[in-house]
């Protein structure tokens, strides 16, 4: 499509919304899962690099203020958002470039007025497509994100542990989220930052996961962070949260991660300060089972205000941007730059293990995509 044959983006909204509505089904998910495990094979194999994976950040802006945000969005000033014509663009060159996975993130992204229509054209072009949010106006939006094959919800714990850390009122907001996301049968995952304030709650939601039906997905204030020192968990207390997790995995919970990423995670050959090592260090990472970095080649992350990381863990203010690169230049600039081998970002972990064609987390994600799949209201 030439977006740019359209005279601004009235028009272009006036033409989506005119398309037909995607409806989703377990085979159509499952099927688009598979691309992207098919599409993975053959990447490694020929040892082709394409961005399979993106995290597509919508906007600059958030209706909450976390103190340990990475992107500082609640407080984010003067930084223009993509045009609706920017995001259309960026989604069919993704396409293109053969992108299967796409998370749409914020900010907020459902604080976009056009986000039902960008969401609607993502699963038409064919993308797998999760959306990260804090939750507060998907009831409102609901019948906007009934395409959608993941939702992800932030929460940090019980109610009062998640409000300090979020604001007063998000649990409850979270809640209703999830609520009404299982309602139309969308696939939930919670998503919990871990600190000092709330590292006792992991059990409640392990639990709430559990009869809630969902996933927990952690995520572990680390302390090279620029942050409140007062949230910060030492080096010890980070390496018990994350064999509590571990615990909490084998014990029957819902927890999102692998073992063996929470075993790769517990085994850090370092302190975590020492977020990631680089090609430097390989002598001294040689042998140590830990799994190779594909970020920078297989996945990217694209910020609202156009710069291309490989990770948030590399989110560099002077990284290269597709305002003045354009999309392919910035993320081959991004790749020329890559210099990680590995990391001890639970997620990042995860992903690196799939791409890795790790047997047991191939098998571990195929089988939750499968169960989530089922899932999504026919």
């Amino acid at each position: 499509m030439k977006w740019d044959s359209f005279p601004d983006d009235a028009s272009i909204l006036e033409y989506l919304s005119k398309l037909p509505r995607y409806k989703n089904t377990p085979l159509k998910s499952a099927f688009n899962r598979m691309l992207f495990l098919t599409s993975l094979a053959y990447c490694r194999l020929f040892n082709v690099d394409k961005p399979l994976f993106v995290v597509l950040v919508t906007n600059n802006s958030c209706d909450f203020k976390c103190d340990y945000c990475y992107g500082d969005y609640g407080n984010r000033k003067g930084i223009p958002d993509f045009t609706t014509r920017k995001m259309l663009e960026i989604i069919d060159e993704l396409k293109e470039m053969g992108t299967r996975i796409l998370t749409l993130h914020g900010g907020e992204s459902l604080l976009r007025k056009d986000f039902g229509e960008i969401l609607n054209y993502a699963k038409l072009k064919g993308f797998y497509v999760s959306l990260n949010s804090n939750g507060t106006l998907v009831p409102k939006r609901i019948n906007e994100l009934k395409s959608l094959d993941n939702l992800c919800i932030s929460m940090d714990g019980r109610e009062e542990s998640n409000d300090k850390n979020r604001g007063k009122g998000s649990y409850k907001k979270a809640i209703a989220a999830i609520e009404i996301g299982k309602k139309y049968r969308i696939p939930v995952v919670v998503s919990a930052t871990l600190t000092k304030d709330n590292i006792n709650d992991m059990e409640y939601l392990a639990r709430l996961g559990k009869e809630m039906d969902f996933r927990v997905q952690y995520s572990i204030l680390y302390n090279y962070t620029d942050l409140n020192n007062e949230i910060k968990m030492t080096d010890k207390e980070i390496r018990s949260t994350v064999k509590k997790i571990y615990d909490l995995k084998k014990q029957g919970y819902p927890i999102y991660y692998a073992d063996t990423v929470l075993k790769s995670a517990i085994h850090w050959p370092a302190s975590y300060d020492v977020r990631y090592f680089t090609s430097k260090d390989r002598d001294f990472t040689k042998g140590l089972g830990l799994f190779s970095c594909y970020h920078g080649k297989l996945k990217y992350q694209i910020d609202a205000d156009g710069r291309v990381v490989t990770c948030w863990a590399h989110n560099d203010q002077y990284a290269p941007n597709i305002r003045n690169l354009g999309l392919k230049g910035a993320l081959n600039k991004c790749k020329e730059n890559k210099d990680c081998e590995a990391c001890c970002f639970l997620a990042n972990i995860e992903h690196n293990a799939v791409m890795d064609l790790n047997f047991k987390n191939i098998l571990s994600m195929a089988t939750i995509h499968i169960i989530d799949a089922l899932k999504i209201k026919r």
